[in-house]
């Protein structure tokens, strides 16, 4: 009697030890904010929307990520590339993830970035590279949500450099010629 009480507390403990090792805790993401893009470093110069659906995963002893879609209304190629997971690395107060948007089979393309954000995506500063925007390739874009106009894009990059004063501006990414 003893020793099968011992055996089903070390199969219920072996179970639950499993279950938070492999389970993510996901948390559904749904939401639209305006957004501010900046395709130079001296102006912001265009407003839209993004829209945000997926699972924000947050395993305890794993690195946390976002999967689903971020799609921006003045950029195509963000409805029509798949977004790979987006994992979240410890930035000072902030997170920052590398973002890679492909192409399928047959356009072999890819748009990649950095994105710094908080810990619920519902601020961010998102630099992209070699983006297709306003019928050119531009070198790098950058847009910042939740804003409407240039001011409130400044106040939200004020925000996160407060929390993490590392955190690079356009001028600083763009290839130096």
């Amino acid at each position: 009697m003893k020793k099968s009480f011992y055996v089903l507390l070390g199969i219920l403990l072996l179970g639950s030890a499993l279950f938070l090792w492999f389970y993510s805790f996901p948390t559904p993401i749904e939401r639209v904010n305006e957004v501010v893009i900046q395709d130079n470093p001296n102006t912001f110069s265009d407003s839209a929307t993004v829209t945000m659906k997926g699972k924000l995963y947050r395993p305890l002893f794993r690195q946390s990520y976002f999967e689903g879609t971020i799609k921006i209304s003045s950029l195509e190629f963000t409805n029509a590339y798949k977004l790979f997971p987006l994992y979240m690395v410890k930035e000072g107060e902030i997170y920052s993830s590398f973002v890679t948007y492909s192409g399928s089979s047959q356009q072999l393309n890819n748009v990649t970035g950095v994105m710094f954000h908080d810990a619920d995506f519902t601020t961010f500063n998102l630099f992209l590279r070699e983006v297709p925007y306003k019928d050119k390739t531009r070198d790098l874009i950058q847009v910042v949500s939740p804003a409407s106009d240039e001011a409130d894009a400044e106040q939200v990059l004020d925000k996160l450099k407060l929390k993490f004063p590392e955190m690079p501006s356009a001028e600083k990414l763009l290839p130096q010629k």
